[in-house]
């Protein structure tokens, strides 16, 4: 039933056309320039994206603006000029480090350990964070998104005291995460390792996941990396990909498709929700289990879920195959929200090979299953 269901909102959106679809793109980790990597700017992608009417929300880590690589004063102005051109700033974390195990995969919440950091850490890097981009950018963000999307309510609490009103991380999306919170989730990554032989191909699946999920929820926010240290960057391979990626929905969409940054969209769908969460209460718990991040991954990727009530609960790994690789949780957990780390390395002697993967979350009566994808 529920294919069916999918097959009708995709044949629907795309044979009757909807109304429009929001198209937003996100850019996470805007880190260093001491590579060899071209381009070394933000504004050739900027330029590659604002020519064809989009418009481009940029995570910014706080701390890299004040680290040797950037005292240059350059990274700083150029975003600063793309704010003025109406693309986004936001704040990703504050430095990219555990406080609790020194991890450089997730920050708001230890992941490695499933570990609370405490409420006033938390609002401490969230405050050092908010001062660093209003010293060196004049920007004080609307928009969080917790590093490695590792967070809990003490997070979502933080935010809130900050004065942060929009999150994009995974969870409910178009909707109040957690009271006054408004959560627009991400979608896929296409371009973490593009190569030219890949290049044909991965623009193929991102536009076949962008008809079906624009289809679904209206919206795709599309998801890039740092772009001057990844692989794919190189001699501006995602700067171009970028472009025929919205020359070819320009195309298809016509009319239909408004560019948006993420804080814009959130506040259309908040606008639009009638039933807001009154007096401060947070909604009801919801049995989910949100899609891998990053994914694809190399070789570590956070898994997080959510639980309705406490139960038994396992999450396990599975290969293409349905043979059993990991598994990560077994026992009872209470209710709420919880992550796991899944090591795809070496993890009691098996070594993971590139491929797909499941993650399989089961409690009580209640499944939940997503596809990861393993790049080395």
């Amino acid at each position: 039933m529920k294919k069916i269901t999918l097959l009708f909102l995709f044949f629907a959106g795309v044979i009757f056309g909807q109304d429009s679809l929001y198209f937003l793109i996100r850019v996470d980790d805007i880190q260093s320039r001491n590579t060899v990597m071209l381009p070394k700017s933000i504004t050739q992608f900027q330029n590659a994206v604002n020519s064809r009417g989009g418009k481009v929300t940029w995570l910014v880590i706080p701390h890299r603006l004040i680290e040797d690589q950037n005292l240059d004063g350059v990274l700083s102005k150029e975003l600063k000029a793309s704010a003025l051109l109406g693309n986004e700033i936001a704040q990703h974390g504050y430095n990219h480090i555990c406080p609790v195990c020194s991890n450089t995969g997730h920050e708001m919440f230890c992941a490695a350990n499933s570990q609370h950091v405490s409420y006033q850490t938390q609002i401490n890097l969230i405050s050092q964070g908010l001062k660093i981009l209003s010293d060196s950018l004049n920007i004080t963000p609307k928009l969080f998104v917790p590093p490695g999307h590792a967070c809990d309510t003490v997070t979502y609490q933080a935010l809130l005291d900050k004065g942060i009103p929009f999150l994009s991380s995974t969870g409910n999306t178009k909707a109040f995460i957690y009271k006054n919170l408004f959560n627009v989730m991400q979608n896929t990554e296409f371009t973490w390792q593009l190569t030219s032989a890949g290049y044909n191909n991965e623009l193929h699946l991102a536009l076949q996941d962008i008809r079906l999920n624009g289809a679904i929820n209206g919206y795709y926010c599309l998801l890039l990396h740092d772009p001057f240290i990844r692989q794919g960057y190189e001699n501006g391979i995602v700067v171009k990909w970028i472009g025929e990626l919205l020359d070819s929905l320009n195309i298809e969409y016509a009319g239909r498709i408004k560019y948006k940054t993420l804080s814009q969209a959130a506040s259309i769908y908040r606008s639009n929700i009638t039933d807001v969460v009154e007096n401060g209460t947070t909604s009801p718990l919801n049995f989910s289990l949100s899609q891998n991040y990053p994914n694809p991954f190399n070789p570590t990727t956070t898994i997080g879920f959510s639980l309705s009530s406490a139960g038994y609960t396992t999450v396990k790994i599975y290969d293409i195959l349905g043979k059993e690789t990991a598994e990560l949780v077994n026992g009872y957990l209470t209710a709420g929200s919880h992550y796991v780390t899944w090591d795809a390395k070496n993890r009691s002697g098996f070594k993971a090979s590139n491929g797909i993967y499941f993650a399989k979350l089961s409690s009580g009566s209640n499944v939940k299953v997503i596809k990861m994808v393993l790049l080395k």
